[in-house]
């Protein structure tokens, strides 16, 4: 139970925020700030600060316009500091991160009287790599056939490559302070490729022992984190860090008060994390690089020593590997009835139930053997160039060249455990009354060859996420604006696994939808798995339905058939008309903000990312139209295992899973057009099945109350 000194510290920050000029206390805001705070309260803990009551999370749905971020920031702050605990939060996007990061944290910091600190926490991959930084520059000097200089095994035909000025640029501008090591914060764009070869994984990185740990970029980064209060991350970051182990990048999760904003994306974030994959040709081409790496590697290593006898070894598993793979190709691709889909590149196949025939599964089990001998032998060659940097080892590399392999055999071992998860993941038994996996290939055609990419994933994060998260976070909340599908949470639990205790609360908006928007499903000839003349009816009647409008959003589903519609319209109608694939997302934003700043009328194509995360209020966005009910696409292979296990339980997926998902995907396209109080348009959807058929209510019951005109 709340305290009656953290009541009152919750209220008076509160009063001190709300009592400036211009800004309104907001009922929903109240009304979250007192329900997060009140399952803060709940929770018990022992004489080491650690929770010794059950795993339970607080859910608050608080629609746009809440104000969610000082509502939570309001709740969890002051209890966090009382507690020692740090305050996480954690987003989906960028976007939402810089708005907390650059407005909504220092305003609370300004004008609520709480004494607080906050940081934003990146991956290490934003930050330069000073010892690989410090070795690009030297092998500008260098002999090309020096063994000293290992960093280029690893460059594969890099096309990016950065010139020897570009890079001592770099370096100076660190070492003056005129730069702080953060890709973010450079004045030039870095092709992606030239930029992670400055930078480290976790494998890669010697940390205390490295000649530039003092001076690094990435934990004098770490420094200002461990004296914040608050740490914004993004979902990715602190799912990579429980993958971890947790703690290990971000503070333990014991330690930890956790706010998922945009939480709706965790679930589907999760599982992209606990995805297995990797191409088997291109498995076999990393193979040979290895073995590349180590015979450079050999010559300097001491005659004897065990790191030259596991590099000896390595060499002829490599090439049974190799075999071993190309054996595993060619029986999936002559054995499996590929299902090709006409005018695609690759072609596809689905492991009914997730399981693999005996043979493939025989297979994949011999290779999942070599593949932990290769991970054990690499294991112990990077622990003695540890030591070697150390100066504590007889293996024949000083301290430089130590340092100067480690990252190289670190990203060898790092493909290998990932090559070793893929393949436990398919040779792994099942129990019978487990929940089964998903598992699939792709065969893609290219011009010089082909190549089979394997594919494995739980059907639900779920379960992965209440062990790893759940059950050791001190607190969490999650909230967003649309965290309900049809009016309940039960999508959300189930996907997201939250425990039992956990409290749901959905928050009143403050916009009055009823006068503010008006939603029309107009009469239409065509359904939209009709695509042909779905399509064209949006041809030859889209001008109709926009009406006099100037600001016009048109979401589409496919690709496809924005494009047909694009190419479709009169050229006077195409003339106002900015599309996704034209430019990116921020770029389109503002060229159609221009427009409409100039009086012209500007109509955007766009698909599921412009249904989120963009932010158009007043007179830059008066009119969404929506070309269908967002289903996902039926062809994805994880989608149809889930309909399939679903289905063998005799329950309805179409039901359970498919219309609670377009639910979800329909609120936040509806929801790019209310944005502020002021705020008034139309929203068009030209999908006559929401009038049509049964779930059709279900979906309009759950979008806000919005004035309806159906089917005239």
């Amino acid at each position: 139970m709340l305290s009656q000194e953290q009541k009152a510290l919750i209220q008076s920050s509160y009063s001190k925020f709300t009592g400036r000029d211009g800004f309104r206390p907001r009922y929903g805001q109240r009304l979250m700030i007192a329900e997060i705070a009140k399952y803060l309260g709940s929770i018990k803990s022992n004489a080491e600060g650690l929770r010794n009551s059950a795993p339970t999370t607080c859910v608050v749905e608080a629609g746009t316009g809440t104000g969610k971020t000082l509502g939570y920031c309001m709740a969890t702050l002051p209890i966090a500091i009382e507690l020692g605990k740090k305050l996480v939060v954690s987003t989906a996007t960028t976007a939402l991160q810089d708005q907390i990061l650059s407005k909504d944290l220092p305003e609370l910091a300004k004008h609520s009287g709480i004494d607080f600190s906050y940081a934003l926490a990146k991956g290490r991959g934003r930050y330069v790599c000073l010892s690989k930084l410090e070795q690009r520059i030297e092998s500008f000097s260098a002999d090309p056939n020096d063994a000293t200089i290992p960093l280029f095994l690893l460059d594969q035909g890099n096309d990016e490559e950065l010139s020897e000025e570009q890079l001592q640029g770099f370096f100076s501008r660190y070492a003056s302070g005129a730069w702080d090591g953060d890709r973010d914060t450079l004045e030039e764009q870095i092709d992606s490729r030239a930029w992670s070869m400055l930078t480290a994984d976790n494998q890669q990185c010697s940390n205390r022992r490295c000649s530039y740990f003092s001076s690094c970029p990435y934990y004098e980064a770490r420094n200002r984190w461990d004296e914040a209060d608050v740490l914004i991350a993004n979902h990715d970051l602190l799912l990579s860090d429980l993958a971890l182990g947790g703690g290990v990048i971000l503070p333990a999760p014991e330690q930890s008060i956790y706010v998922f904003d945009e939480a709706h994306h965790l679930p589907d974030k999760a599982l992209g994390h606990f995805m297995v994959t990797s191409g088997l040709k291109a498995s076999q081409s990393w193979l040979k690089s290895l073995s590349k790496s180590l015979a450079e590697m050999l010559p300097a290593i001491q005659a004897g020593h065990f790191v030259a006898s596991n590099i000896e070894q390595i060499s002829p598993l490599s090439i049974a590997l190799q075999q071993k793979i190309d054996a595993f190709y060619m029986n999936l691709a002559e054995g499996l009835d590929w299902d090709q889909e006409e005018g695609a590149s690759e072609s596809r196949y689905r492991f009914t139930d997730g399981i693999l025939p005996n043979e493939v599964k025989e297979q994949a089990y011999n290779i999942k053997l070599d593949f932990a001998s290769l991970c054990r032998y690499l294991d112990e060659i990077r622990a003695e160039l540890n030591r070697s940097v150390d100066e504590k080892s007889d293996c024949g590399l000083n301290k430089e060249e130590a340092e100067q392999w480690y990252p190289v055999i670190g990203s060898h071992f790092n493909r290998a455990d990932g090559h070793y998860a893929l393949w436990q993941f398919y040779s792994k038994d099942s129990k019978p009354d487990d929940q089964p996996d998903a598992r699939w290939a792709t065969l893609r055609d290219y011009e010089n060859g082909s190549d089979i990419y394997l594919f494995g994933s739980p059907l639900s994060a779920g379960g992965l996420l209440n062990v790893a998260l759940w059950k050791r976070a001190y607190g969490a909340v999650l909230t967003s604006a649309t965290l309900t599908a049809l009016g309940k949470f039960d999508h959300l639990r189930h996907k997201a696994g939250l425990p039992q205790g956990s409290v749901y609360h959905r928050v009143p908006s403050p916009f009055d939808f009823q006068q503010a928007g008006l939603l029309r499903v107009p009469p239409m000839r065509s359904l939209p798995n009709q695509a042909q003349a779905h399509t064209q009816e949006l041809i030859d009647d889209l001008e109709d339905w926009i009406e006099d409008h100037k600001a016009v959003l048109v979401l589409f589903s496919s690709r496809k058939q924005m494009n047909d519609v694009f190419y479709g319209v009169d050229r006077d109608l195409r003339e106002d008309m900015l599309t996704q694939d034209d430019m990116g997302k921020q770029e389109l934003i503002q060229l159609h903000k221009k427009k409409i700043d100039q009086g012209k009328r500007s109509i955007l194509f766009g698909l599921a990312s412009l249904a989120e995360g963009i932010d158009l209020p007043g007179k830059y966005l008066t009119h969404v139209v929506i070309a269908k009910v967002p289903f996902a696409v039926p062809n994805d292979p994880l989608e149809q295992a889930i309909a399939e296990w679903i289905e063998s339980q005799g329950r309805n997926p179409f039901m359970e899973i498919s219309v609670p998902e377009a639910s979800l995907r329909l609120i936040q396209a509806c929801g790019r057009l209310i944005r502020t109080e002021q705020d008034s348009g139309q929203i068009t959807i030209l999908d006559q099945r929401l009038i049509t058929k049964r779930y059709g209510s279900l979906l309009l019951d759950a979008l806000p109350p919005y004035r309806r005109q159906l089917g005239s």
